[in-house]
Parts: C-alpha cells; structure tokens; sequence
C-alpha cells in the first residue's frame, strides 16, 4: 500500500506545487502589470496588496516543496532498498546513477526561488508616484520567473520522456512545456480565485488580463499533450487497451471537462462579470475548473508510475 500511494502522493503534490509557483510568476510578472495599467487608481492599494499576499504564497509554496522534495528520496529508497546491502550504497547508487542529479538540481534550486519570492513581497506599503502601482521588486519576480523554468525543466528531465530514444531532446522539451503551460493556466487562475475577494471591478480585471495567457497556455497545453500522448503511445487502441492508456483517458475526460468550463468562462462569464450574480457565477464555475484541474494532475501522478505500453 505505501509503496503506491506514497508515490503518487508525493508526484501529485510536486505537480501542484510547481503549477502554483508557475502561476505565481506568471501572475506577478504578466497579469498583475496588466491589470494596473487598467484599473482605476484608487483600486491599486488593494492590488498591491493582493501582489503580496501572490508572493507570501508562493515563497509558502516552495517551503512546501522543499519537504516534498525530501519525500522523493524516501519514497526512492522504500522502494529500491536492497536489504543485503548497507543503505548508504542504496542512496549512493539512487544519487549517482539514476535520478539523483536531477534530484539535486531541485534541491538547490527550491531554496533560492523561496529567497526570490520573499524578496518580491516588497515594501508594505506603495510609495506615492511608484509606475502603475508596483510596490513590488521587478528583478525579484525575474529572478523567480527563471528559477521556475529551471524547476519545471527538472520535472521534464525526470519524466516518462526521458526514456524515449529518438527525438530525446524534442520530447523533453514539449514535456517542459507542458507542464509549464498546465501551470500558467491553473496556477494563475487558482491564485485569482484565492488571494482574497477583491472588489467586482479588480477581480474582472485580473481575469481580463488573464484570458489572453489562458488562451496562449491552453493552446499550448493542448499540441504538447498531443505529441506526448502519441509518442508514449505510439497506436490509438493503447488508449484502452493498456493499464497506461486507460489512465490517459481517464485524464483527458477530466481535461475536456476544465476544457469546457474555461471556454464557457472566457466566451460566457466574463462578459457578465460586472454585475455581482455574474461575478458569483463566474468564481464558482472558476472553482469547478481549478478543482478538476487538480483531479487531473492526480491521474498525471498515476501515469508517472504506470509503465508505459
């Protein structure tokens, strides 16, 4: 029993991590600049704050996955450990020969992105003439913006993509961004919905300047899904034929459906958002997208330990 559902624990709550990270990047540095430049002047206090509350978040976040990240090495031993051997030959051969770079690349790059959203917490109160309202560090974000791509890089390095032979580099590559689109999608749209309820105008607005990310993100998601899914699958009848392929349908159903309800949001809900049964509309079906969204990253959790077919 540990030795399968310790797994796809620690898998799940490393995929969410990174998304919300993600989104916490993505927002400060692209959806936060937007929605200040859009706004009225009087809404940018309760802005900033909200800019703050994205950074405490994330730097929260990277905590959480630091001792996730120190799962992964339990997880690893319990489930290679050779009972006739000294267990530091264990850990020495996990660390060396198998993914124990990669592990290690995590390990120095959580604790610096944990400094860098600290840093992009800012001062506590905007000064008065601050551009657009920022109270925040733009070099913090930036330097949180390039730890995060290094982070989802090690998610990819550490995938079923590794194990393709041809096209290695090409695979690992839409694996990265992947997760990366999953991310700025899910994670920023989550971070909309639950850094406070913010006035009707500013919540509209966040998500104004959100739906353009969403829809390059989506787009993104959706053709390296494609060319993940074929190159791990190789013939439509592996979809329900497979242990493999019937958890990645699972999953795309669950995707269809957060599909659906950001469709519906961005063509429907926003254009209704002003008036407050639309707003309450419009956060509910946003709350079904971000719950299905993390159902989603469960099954992606049970596909990293599905032997591929």
């Amino acid at each position: 029993m540990t030795e399968t559902v310790l797994p796809t624990l620690q898998q799940w709550l490393l995929f969410s991590g990174v998304a919300i990270a993600v989104g916490c990047v993505s927002w400060g540095a692209i959806v936060a600049p937007r929605t200040a430049k859009v706004i009225d002047v009087t809404e940018l206090p309760q802005l900033h704050l909200i800019e703050r509350r994205v950074a405490s978040l994330g730097a929260a976040t990277v905590l959480v996955l630091i001792a996730v990240w120190a799962l992964r090495m339990v997880v690893q031993v319990i489930n290679f450990r050779d009972p006739f051997v000294p267990l530091g030959e264990d850990v020495s051969f996990l660390l060396g020969e198998t993914w124990g770079k990669v592990w290690m690349a995590q390990g120095a790059i959580l604790p610096a992105l944990a400094f860098a959203f600290w840093r992009a917490r800012g001062r506590s109160a905007p000064d008065a003439g601050t551009t657009h309202g920022r109270a925040t560090t733009p070099a913090a974000w930036n330097a949180a913006g390039a730890l995060v791509l290094l982070l989802t890089a090690t998610l990819a390095l550490s995938s079923h993509a590794m194990g393709v032979t041809s096209a290695r580099p090409l695979i690992v590559t839409a694996d990265g961004l992947h997760s990366l689109a999953a991310g700025i999608w899910i994670g920023s749209l989550g971070l909309i919905l639950a850094t406070g309820h913010s006035g009707r105008s500013l919540f509209a607005a966040q998500l104004r300047s959100f739906s353009p990310l969403a829809l390059v993100s989506v787009s993104s998601l959706v053709a390296m899904g494609v060319v993940l899914g074929w190159t791990h699958l190789r013939t439509p009848t592996n979809l329900w034929a497979t242990s493999y392929g019937r958890v990645l349908s699972a999953k795309l159903a669950v995707a269809c459906v957060v599909f659906a309800l950001g469709l519906w949001n961005w063509r429907r809900g926003l254009p209704n958002s002003d008036s407050g049964e639309g707003e309450a509309a419009l956060r509910r079906r946003a709350t079904w997208e971000v719950s299905f969204a993390g159902v989603v990253m469960l099954l992606t959790a049970v596909l990293v330990h599905t032997a591929k077919p």
